[in-house]
Formats: C-alpha cells, structure tokens, sequence
C-alpha cells in the first residue's frame, strides 16, 4: 500500500510536554500483523533468544495460561499493573545477592525506534547488510520495515505508540539490545541480574564499579539500534534504597486497607494525603490506587454524594486530572456511576452543566486538550446528555469529531474495515467503570 499518515492522539504529559498515540491506516495495519502471525515462530525466536541473559516482563501480547493459543482476557492496563508488581517482588526475591541497583531506561523509545532496527534485530546486521538481502522483500524483517514507514509518512525514525504491532516491533528490537548487551557482561565477566520492562531497565550488580561497566555496556549495545540511554533516569543506588516504589509505601502509611464507606471527612484528608504523595513522587501511579480504592467492584462510589457535597467533589475530581491527566478517564466514569444513582438522574443537569464549563475551557486550545475533550465527548454521548447542552462545540480534530458527532470521521477510505462502534451502543453494553477499571476488570462470559 502506498504511504499513509498516522492519526495522531495527544495528551499532556507535562505542562510543557505531550504524550502522543499514533493510530494506523487499518489496511497497513492489517498487512503488519498477517506478516507476524505468519512467522510468530521467527519473531519468538527472537524475544526468547537462547544467549539472552536479561528478563524481559513486557510480553506485548496477553496470554491465557488456561487457554493455550488464544489471547489471555487481561487487558493491557492491568498487564502493566501485573508486570510492574511482578518485577518489584522478584528483584526483592533476589537482592540479597547484591550490593547496588541500576536504574535506566530508552530515552524516547519509540519516538526514536529506527525501522532499519527492525530488519537487523530479526536477521543480524551481517546478513541484512549484504548487497542482496538490503531490498529483498522476503525477509520478513525488511517487509516490516517498509510497512512501518508507509504508515508514518515514509519516516524511518519512530514508530507510533499505542497499537500492538507497535510493541512487537519495540520489543523486537529491544530484545535484539538485550542479548548485545548479555555478550558484553559476558566478555567482561561482570556477574548481575538484568531486568527490563519496555523501555526500562532495573540491573543489580555487585559493586558501584559494576554498576559503572553495565552502564556503558548497555549504552554500546544500544547504539547498534540507534538508541540512547536518558541521562536524567540513570542512577546507581545502594541497596536497599530503590528497591520499592516509594509512593507505595507512603500510600500505605495513610490508607493502610480498603474501606467498605468513607465518611466525607475521611474521603477529603485521604484526598489531600494523595495529593501529597502525588507532589512528593510525581508521575507515579497513587492517584490510580485512590481512583479504584473509592468505587467498589460494583461500580458505586465508596463516599456519598448528595447537594451539600456535589459539586466539590466533582471539583477535586477534575483537579486530580491536572496532576494526572492518565486519570482523567477514570475520574470520568466516577461521575458516570454517581450521575446513574437515583440522585445523579435528579441532577442530571446538574452534572452536565460542571462537565460542560469544563469542556468550553478546553475547547479554548483543543489541540493541546483533545484527549480530554474526546472522553467528556464520549459521557455525554454514550449517557445522552448532549441534549442538555446550553450549545454543541464544533471540533477540528478528527477523533472528537468522531466521538461527539457519533460518527467515524477517520480514515474514511478504509470501508472494509470497522473502525468505529457508536458510543450509545457501547453505554448501554458497558460502563465505564466496567471498561476502565484496570484493577478489576470484567470477567469475561462463561
């Protein structure tokens, strides 16, 4: 297929920074997949290389262990959840051994990803750099690499964040700097226990100098892909100073177990305490933990909500999406369930009327706020509250268009392929909560 463009998504990282998600054209797409199903042996072959000493805990791709060859029903949210629980229990397991721990990641890893990388990791670079191998398209390396430019444009540098295919290409690549990585602590004889999570890298080693040596022994083998390590989040650390998440802990100092109710009193200082916490260990995921901890598995909010209260909670909610703006669709769907009580269905103008103020606020830059301003789109479609709308915001970006018209408005040439499920049709299905509660998810049908 001929070059194509990414539809971007962003969010805000940062105040002065932004996250962006990349959708690809669904035909580039499709051709991506067929070709790694078609040889997931080879690409397995390659993320559990034999000479691989680092262990790897971002598998893209959910599996079942009950259900053998089919896709597990944990989705990617709580994957991360999982993982990231698993490697701080298993470097705790294993610790004693050591003296210091490494911290590293990828400095822009995707954005920075060389599709070249991509050949080179699946073949060698000896092989795919003979004259003969350099455009020949039945490798499957190079068949990729191709694919991945056509859909960005052309671009050999990055590839989008956010669609699987995407994952299985990065931790291609990043297995391919492993097991580089593993041939030279091997030459130098250094004795540690490497672990990786996408793009970061946790290594324990048995002595500062050590940590030192693997610090450029992973630079080296990263700057085969074209890759670096960030400056910024690459420290040694005594043991066992950086063996937990901090936040966890502090968190646990204020909220030590879950509650069934929170009077309105507790809610507000366990609020604050989060907020704390969220100042103190920034970017972390506290705010995630308080989101679950105050809705109950049946979707209900753990504190009452009734005139006097209403719109300082709706208040402190929306605030939270400042400090976070990953959180803000769950915040979303904490109002769903408060707006679907007997009480939110006799405000239910009420509640449009906050969310609405909000939305005109971001409509003002809606290319900085159109993450946020596609999720208030879908409540108010999927709940059928744009009735209640004092006027109907007309948007440039063709993904809230999407969402607030109800009306798929992206790569309209791809006419086999759905792209879009009304947003009623999903709200009558499924709640939000029940969608995005990566602690808790669905279960899937007998």
């Amino acid at each position: 297929m001929a070059r194509t463009e990414c539809v971007d998504v962003h969010f805000p990282k940062s105040e002065l920074t932004d996250r962006s998600f990349g959708l690809i054209h669904p035909e580039i797409h499709n051709d991506i997949a067929y070709h790694i199903a078609q040889n997931w042996k080879a690409v397995l072959g390659v993320l559990f290389h034999k000479d691989n000493c680092v262990t790897s805990y971002s598998f893209p791709v959910p599996i079942d262990a009950k259900n053998k060859g089919r896709i597990g029903f944990l989705r990617s949210g709580r994957m991360i959840y999982e993982f990231i629980g698993m490697v701080d229990d298993d470097i705790a397991s294993i610790c004693y051994r050591y003296t210091h721990l490494v911290r590293t990641d990828i400095k822009n890893f995707y954005p920075s990803l060389y599709t070249h990388s991509i050949p080179r990791a699946i073949h060698g670079k000896k092989l795919i750099r003979k004259p003969n191998n350099l455009h020949n398209y039945k490798l499957l390396g190079n068949r990729l690499d191709r694919l991945f430019q056509n859909a960005n444009d052309g671009c050999t540098n990055g590839v989008p964040i956010g669609p699987v295919v995407s994952d299985i290409a990065a931790e291609v690549v990043a297995s391919a700097v492993d097991r580089r990585f593993s041939k030279f602590i091997a030459e130098d004889g250094i004795k540690c226990e490497a672990i990786r999570f996408k793009d970061d890298y946790r290594i324990l080693v048995k002595s500062e100098g050590d940590g030192r040596k693997v610090i450029k022994a992973l630079q080296k083998a990263m700057k085969e892909y074209n890759l670096q390590l960030s400056d910024e989040k690459t420290s040694i650390e005594t043991l066992p100073e950086g063996l937990f998440r901090e936040w966890v802990s502090m968190y646990h100092a204020v909220h030590p177990r879950k509650r069934k109710r929170y009077s309105w009193k507790e809610f507000r200082e366990l609020y604050l305490a989060v907020v704390r916490i969220d100042k103190s260990c920034p970017g972390t995921g506290v705010i995630d933990r308080f989101l679950a901890d105050i809705v109950t598995k049946d979707g209900d909010l753990k504190v009452s909500v009734g005139v006097f209260n209403l719109q300082k909670v709706f208040s402190m909610l929306l605030m939270l999406a400042t400090l976070r703006t990953k959180a803000f669709p769950k915040i979303v769907a904490i109002i769903e369930a408060v707006l679907r009580t007997p009480f939110g269905e006799i405000h239910e103008a009420e509640i449009v009327s906050y969310l609405e103020d909000y939305l005109n606020t971001l409509a003002s830059d809606e290319e900085r706020n159109k993450y946020l301003i596609a999720w208030i789109s879908y409540f108010l479609v999927s709940n059928d509250l744009v009735k209640y709308l004092s006027t109907k915001p007309r948007f440039k970006d063709p993904i809230t268009r999407t969402v607030l018209n109800n009306r798929c408005a992206i790569f309209t040439d791809a006419k086999e392929f759905k792209l879009f499920e009304g947003s009623r049709a999903v709200g009558k299905r499924l709640s939000m909560l029940e969608w995005l509660d990566v602690f808790n998810p669905p279960q899937p049908e007998a």
